[in-house]
């Protein structure tokens, strides 16, 4: 950590002839790892409590449950549900001051503010820039998918096995049919029903059954 400190000190001074006033160092940017983030916290919320130390840049947040989002969430406090998150500052020297006076901090010194009764768990990396972060959550996704190949992968190949596994002998067979009603009978014979046949007039006279 230190030599990396060392390297970003080397590159803000840069290099300069001899007799040259020297060059206004640019500043070099820093970023923050928040460990935690409350039920609630969500972007808008790490610009307002964290710009007033330096000016920002980049802000993620990891949601809670990997890197992609599911489709349908459970309802929750607006802000979203987040896990840890990454804020960049401009300038490197405000994103250490901010980590030392905040960390253990309470998040927010309004006594109304729902995040008042939580503290920062926050800290500078030295020699981390964000486009470490995007390799590392590049990295993520593409373990995920692999992950989920072999899984769907594996659920096939069970799948295949159990469909030409024969059943042992005497096992029960659970195919169900159901008996076709009358009129499903003669709608595929394409026919009417037989009318009845014509009472006879002994059966007019006495009362037969028909």
């Amino acid at each position: 950590m230190a030599e990396a400190e060392e390297k970003e000190e080397e590159a803000e001074g840069g290099a300069g002839s001899i007799g040259d006033p020297p060059a206004p160092r640019r500043p070099v940017p820093g970023v923050l790892y928040l460990s935690f983030l409350p039920p609630g916290f969500g972007p808008r919320q790490a610009r307002v409590l964290l710009g007033v130390h330096g000016e920002l840049g980049r802000v993620f947040l990891q949601p809670k449950g990997g890197g992609v989002r599911r489709r349908r969430q459970r309802p929750g406090p607006p802000g979203g549900s987040f896990a840890e998150g990454w804020v960049e500052f401009r300038d490197k020297r405000a994103a250490k001051r901010a980590a030392s006076i905040l960390h253990g901090a309470p998040m927010s010194p309004r006594p109304r503010s729902r995040f008042r009764h939580h503290c920062w768990s926050i800290k500078y990396l030295p020699g981390f820039r964000w486009p470490h972060l995007s390799e590392r959550l590049s990295y993520e996704r593409q373990v995920r998918a692999q992950r989920l190949r072999v899984e769907v992968a594996q659920a096939k190949r069970e799948g295949g096995f159990y469909a030409r596994r024969p059943s042992p002998p005497g096992a029960p067979s659970w195919a169900f049919t159901q008996t076709p009603t009358e009129e499903e009978i003669w709608g595929r014979k394409k026919r009417p029903p037989p009318a009845r046949p014509p009472r006879s007039l002994l059966q007019k006279v006495f009362g037969g059954g028909g």
